[in-house]
C-alpha cells in the first residue's frame, strides 16, 4: 500500500471537489495551518487534517478561527493516526471526522457525515495505487522480461540436469554455453546464449538480484530500447572478451550484461558529471572495483567476462546516450 500524503489529499480536493484554501495562525503550532474549504447554499464545508494527538487543540482553534468568517459551518477532521483502532470518538464533538491508519493508508473510523470524503479518499488512494504498480512494471519491465528468460532457461536446465544447486556442464553445453571449439565451428550464438545460462541455484539468485537493481535504473535513463541495446551488447562483448583471453573455459552467466549495465551508468554519470552529484561517480567506481576483486577471489568466476562486459556497456552507453542527447536537443 502507498501511503497518501496530506497535501495530496488537499491537492485533490482543490483540483476535482472544488474546495479553496484558507490559512490561520495556530498559537498551539506556532505556524500557518491550511484549511480547505467549500461554499454551499446553506454555508462552508470546512476540511482540517489533523494528527490525532492534537486532534482537540487543533479542532478547537478551526473552530475558532471558522466562527470569524461569519457564516454557518460543518468541520470536517481527517485524522491521521499511527493506532490500529480509533477510541476517542467522543473527542472533538465540533466536528465530524475521519480517521486514517497513516502506516497502511486505511479508513479505520468514520462518522456518517465523512462519507463523502471517505469516498474521495479511498478513490485517491486507489488511483495512487494505481499509478504505483503501473510505475513500477513500467521501469521494470524489460528487467523482468530478462529475468524471466533466465528463470526459465534455469528451471528448464536443472530440470535435466536433475540438480538445482549445481547444473550439469553438459547441459549447459547443449544449451549454449561458451565453448571456443564449438564457436570456431561456426556456433557463434554461443556468444549471446551462455549469457542466458547459469550454473547453479547461488548463480543465478546472485545475478537476478543484481539485475533487478541496476536494471530499472537503466530502463530509466536510456529507455526500453536502448536498455536492451546495452544489454545485448554487453553480454556479446562478454563473451568475446572471453573466448580471446580465456579460451580453455566453459562459461555462463548474465554478469557480463550486468557489469555492461553498470559500465552503461558510469557512462551516463560521466557524460551529466556536471548535473549529477559527484558523489554517484566515485559510488559506481567503487562497486566496480569492489565487484572485480571479488570475482578475482573466487575460483572459477570468469572475470574476464566481466571485464569485456564493462567495457561494451561504457561504450555502448556513452554512444546511445550520446544520440539520445543530441536527438532531443
Amino acid at each position: 500500500m502507498i501511503r497518501i500524503k496530506r497535501d495530496e489529499i488537499y491537492k485533490i480536493l482543490l483540483d476535482r471537489e472544488n474546495f479553496y484554501m484558507k490559512q490561520y495562525y495556530s498559537n498551539f503550532h506556532k505556524k500557518e495551518i491550511f484549511l480547505a474549504i467549500k461554499e454551499l447554499k446553506d454555508g462552508i464545508y470546512c476540511i482540517l487534517i489533523c494528527d490525532e494527538e492534537n486532534e482537540q487543540i487543533d479542532c478547537l482553534e478551526a473552530v475558532q478561527y471558522i466562527k470569524t468568517l461569519g457564516k454557518a459551518f460543518s468541520l470536517n477532521m481527517i485524522i491521521l493516526s499511527d493506532k490500529e483502532e480509533y477510541t476517542h470518538a467522543d473527542n472533538s464533538p465540533m466536528a465530524n471526522k475521519l480517521v486514517i491508519n497513516r502506516n497502511r493508508s486505511s479508513v479505520i473510523y468514520c462518522d456518517n457525515s465523512c462519507i463523502p470524503i471517505r469516498h474521495i479518499f479511498e478513490n485517491a488512494n486507489h488511483e495512487k495505487n494505481v499509478r504505483g504498480e503501473e510505475k513500477f512494471f513500467k521501469d521494470k519491465s524489460l528487467t523482468l522480461i530478462l529475468m524471466g528468460i533466465n528463470i526459465i532457461v534455469f528451471l528448464l536446465t536443472a530440470f535435466l540436469s536433475g540438480n538445482f544447486i549445481d547444473i550439469d556442464s553438459k547441459v549447459l553445453l547443449y544449451f549454449g554455453a561458451k565453448y571456443n571449439i564449438l564457436i570456431q565451428q561456426g556456433q557463434f550464438w554461443r556468444l549471446l546464449t551462455c549469457a542466458f545460462l547459469h550454473s547453479g541455484l547461488i548463480h543465478i539468485a546472485c545475478n537476478m538480484y543484481s539485475l533487478y537493481i541496476i536494471g530499472p535504473q537503466i530502463q530509466q535513463v536510456y529507455g526500453t530500447y536502448r536498455y536492451f541495446i546495452v544489454y545485448i551488447f554487453s553480454c556479446i562483448a562478454a563473451s568475446i572478451l572471453s573466448y580471446i583471453m580465456s579460451p580453455n573455459s566453459l562459461s555462463v552467466g548474465a554478469s557480463g550484461g550486468i557489469f555492461g549495465l553498470i559500465g552503461a551508468l558510469l557512462a551516463f554519470a560521466i557524460i551529466e558529471r556536471n548535473r549529477i552529484n559527484k558523489n554517484y561517480i566515485s559510488s559506481l567506481i567503487q562497486i566496480i572495483i569492489i565487484n572485480l576483486f571479488i570475482g578475482l577471489s573466487i575460483k572459477n568466476i570468469d572475470n574476464f567476462a566481466h571485464v569485456g562486459g564493462l567495457i561494451g556497456g561504457i561504450t555502448a552507453g556513452y554512444i546511445t546516450y550520446r544520440t539520445m542527447r543530441k536527438y532531443n536537443e
